[in-house]
Parts: C-alpha cells; structure tokens; sequence
C-alpha cells in the first residue's frame, strides 16, 4: 500500500571551513564539476528507510541507525561519539530526524507517494547496503554523502532541505551532520562488504 510521503572546538572549526565544500559535493553551489544526481530517484529505498525508523508519524533516526547497524550499534556509536563528540552526535541524529520529517513534508506537498518499500526495512545488513550503494557515483568512482542523499530524494528536493536545515540549526551544524552521515554510511558499507572507498 503506497503511503505519502578530536575535540568539538576542533570539529567545529573544520566544520565551518569545509561548509562551502560540502555544499558543493552536494550539488548547492552549482559549479559544473559538482557531484550531483540527476536521475529518478529510489523511492523504494527511501519508503524502506522511513519504515525501518519507525514511520513518516514516528520516526526516529537512532532507531534506524540501530536497525542498519546491527549488533554493532554499540561499537559504532562509540566510534562516532569518540571521533565527532557526544554534542555533535546527538545533533547529527536530531537533524536527520527533521531531515527525514521535512522531506516527506516537501514530497507530500509536491505529490509524491511512495511506494512499497525495498529491501525490507527488517534487514539492516540490506538496507545499509542498498544506502551505501546510493551514494555511488555515475561513473564508480567516488561515494559522496549528498549523491545519496539526492539519489533518495531529488536534487531539488534536497537542495530545500539542506536550506530548511541551515536555517534551523545553521551551516557548520550541516556541515557537521554531512561528515558524521558520511563516516557513519562508510563504516557500515565496510562492515558488510569491506571494499575500498
């Protein structure tokens, strides 16, 4: 049935440098060689990430995180929080909770459904898979978080969601969320199927 849809001081200073290149490797800048995705969009994968955190009414990003990773939820929280601070995780997981509720806000609104979901939502080591896969470029040579992201959800869709983000919880703290999302998607594709990056 379809349904609508190191220190912190330190982190934060690489943050606020690389926010420009981020946004750039996210196809928001506009240059010619940006990573960007420009075909149809994977809405099944995308309808499988919603279910496995609990829905488009309760959706939780920790309870995909712990979904995707498995039995080493644990291991890679650690690792996370040992690498970007406690603070900066719990935003990471804050903004991909609103990530997730505005985006099906802005797909209802342009009249997207999605559909039934796949892989299934039950299968963490699928679905890890499947995202990883997402962020793969065109030509296999590079993973890049917002070629994912746009693989899942348009360009132009996650173009009003990152500005929706830097408006609520500005720029360095996307920036921020972009790193930890692209750390947390790389230990996991090698959990599974170690390959080189």
């Amino acid at each position: 049935m379809a349904r609508r849809f190191g220190s912190i001081a330190v982190l934060r200073t690489m943050a606020a440098a690389s926010t420009f290149a981020l946004a750039c490797g996210t196809a928001l800048c506009g240059r010619a060689d940006a990573v960007m995705y420009e075909g149809q969009p994977d809405l099944a994968l995308t309808s499988a990430i919603v279910a496995a955190g609990g829905g488009p009414s309760h959706f939780s990003s920790i309870a995909l995180f712990k979904r995707l990773a498995g039995r080493g939820a644990d291991a890679e929280a650690k690792k996370l929080t040992d690498q970007f601070g406690a603070a900066d995780v719990k935003t990471t997981f804050a903004i991909f909770d609103y990530a997730i509720d505005d985006t099906i806000v802005v797909a209802t609104a342009r009249g997207i459904v999605l559909p039934r979901p796949r892989p299934n939502p039950k299968n963490g080591k699928a679905l890890a898979l499947a995202l990883y896969g997402a962020g793969v470029t065109q030509d296999r040579r590079q993973w890049d978080v917002g070629y994912m992201l746009e693989h899942l959800i348009t360009h132009p869709i996650h173009h009003v969601i990152m500005n929706d983000i830097d408006a609520k919880f500005g720029k360095d703290n996307n920036a921020v969320f972009h790193m930890a999302l692209d750390q947390m998607m790389h230990d996991l594709g090698m959990a599974y199927e170690p390959h080189p990056r």
